[in-house]
């Protein structure tokens, strides 16, 4: 019981760092702050994350989860409906992709990682501002535990890319590092949105998106009308599953008060659970 209370606490304390940086930025995240919004001991904050770097870690894993789990949904939407369309026409699911169908998964993932940026930019932000920033927020150590998080994103795309290699639908290549330069070149592109604000024209990323994602896929051998005719698709595709994620984290956020408004500080019943048990052990 009282290690499922903290799993939930921990929970909390995620969740409420992510929605503190949505609504007041990074600068605003630090531990004080957090307790305050939690309504927390600062100390008691501490028995759960030992240092800010520790809560940035956890966040970082949160958010790449997430990212992740957008991008399977995305192949997975696609591969449904292709699995869908070989059952009407009496074909089996084992059948190999065809060109459109390896180019159009790559161009879903593609569109579901701009539109995690679009739709989460803060919690977009925070990998942007941790990974991509030139200065060390988080000291080498510390920052060790993302990696393999990292790694799991990098070989999802790197698979996609194989795939539509397979397919046909582009020239032999290393994977591994065009999936790197797909994910620079969006993330470069993601960079301008900044620059949105103050009414820079030519840097609209509904329409820089489609163009850097179509030029690294001509340099790679994909046929431009086939590009042409499937990118729309990729894109309706990707927005409809940015809704689904939204709907459901508003629902899981409202779940989540209703639940404080029943057990406002369960970092303070853990607390005692502990003292408690001390107690007892001091007895023994």
């Amino acid at each position: 019981m009282r290690e499922k209370r903290r799993e939930a606490t921990i929970e909390r304390i995620v969740e409420t760092a992510l929605r503190l940086l949505e609504s007041e930025g990074f600068e605003a995240l630090t531990i004080q702050r957090l307790a305050k919004e939690l309504d927390y001991a600062v100390g008691a904050l501490y028995r759960y994350f030992r240092s800010k770097d520790a809560l940035l870690v956890a966040l970082l894993h949160r958010v790449m989860d997430r990212i992740g789990e957008d991008m399977a949904v995305g192949l997975e939407w696609v591969d449904n409906e292709r699995a869908e369309q070989l059952a009407a026409a009496g074909e089996s699911t084992d059948k190999p992709l065809s060109e459109s169908e390896g180019l159009l998964r790559l161009i879903v993932v593609s569109n579901v990682y701009v539109g995690f940026a679009q739709r989460r930019p803060a919690e977009y932000g925070l990998v942007s501002t941790l990974i991509g920033d030139p200065r060390e927020f988080l000291a080498t150590e510390a920052a060790a535990p993302i990696f393999p998080a990292l790694v799991r994103l990098q070989l999802m795309l790197t698979a996609v890319i194989d795939d539509a290699v397979q397919a046909g639908a582009l020239v032999p290549g290393d994977a591994r590092e065009r999936g790197v330069i797909l994910w620079s070149a969006m993330q470069g592109v993601l960079q301008l949105r900044k620059l949105g604000r103050f009414g820079v024209a030519g840097v609209e990323l509904d329409r820089l998106v489609p163009i850097a994602l179509r030029t690294l896929l001509l340099g790679w051998g994909a046929d431009a009308r086939r590009v042409d005719e499937l990118t729309p698709r990729g894109v309706e595709i990707a927005s409809a599953l940015a809704r689904q994620r939204s709907e459901r984290l508003e629902h899981e956020r409202a779940g989540q008060d209703t639940h404080e408004t029943r057990d406002p500080n369960p970092a303070a019943q853990d607390t005692q659970d502990t003292q408690d048990t001390e107690v007892e052990d001091d007895r023994t």
